[in-house]
């Protein structure tokens, strides 16, 4: 029964970091998208402004 349990707290733990590690990705997707738009919006302003 012990090796059970300790196989199911294994297996949370593993996806606990597995989790943690794809709420990193998705917030780093995330700065990098509103880096994206940020300098997109920048250069359109740039241009309409050298009209």
């Amino acid at each position: 029964m012990s090796s059970r349990l300790a196989t199911i707290a294994t297996r949370q733990k593993q996806s606990f970091f597995r989790d943690v590690v794809f709420a990193a990705l998705i917030a780093l997707a995330a700065v990098v998208s509103v880096s994206t738009v940020g300098s997109a919006v920048s250069g359109a302003s740039t241009h309409l402004a050298q009209r």
